[in-house]
């Protein structure tokens, strides 16, 4: 299983001492297997458990594969709905429960 902290940015442009980081990056490769799809949750203000800044909004996913070619966060209304998102860039996906 992948870790959601593994592409964690460290602060704002790598240097913790400068603040947040606002968002992660985005890794998609090739699909080889099934996907982790997580919702992230959000504080008030709009960061993760991890301290990174994502603002507030639609629900927020973390999709991932566990050799970690995919790794991206996606806004989404629900699940199915970002289940439906990354289907539209990997048509074939199948997801762990």
């Amino acid at each position: 299983m992948p870790s959601y902290t593994s592409n964690d940015p460290k602060g704002w442009g790598g240097d913790p001492s400068r603040g947040a980081a606002l968002g992660r990056p985005t890794v998609q490769g090739e699909l080889t297997g099934k996907l982790y799809l997580r919702r992230v949750r959000l504080d008030n203000g709009g960061y993760d458990s991890n301290g990174t800044y994502f603002g507030v909004g639609s629900p927020l996913y973390w999709c991932a594969s566990a050799d970690e070619e995919i790794d991206y966060m996606l806004r989404a209304h629900c699940r199915e709905d970002a289940k439906e998102k990354v289907r539209s860039r990997y048509p074939s996906a199948r997801f762990f429960r």
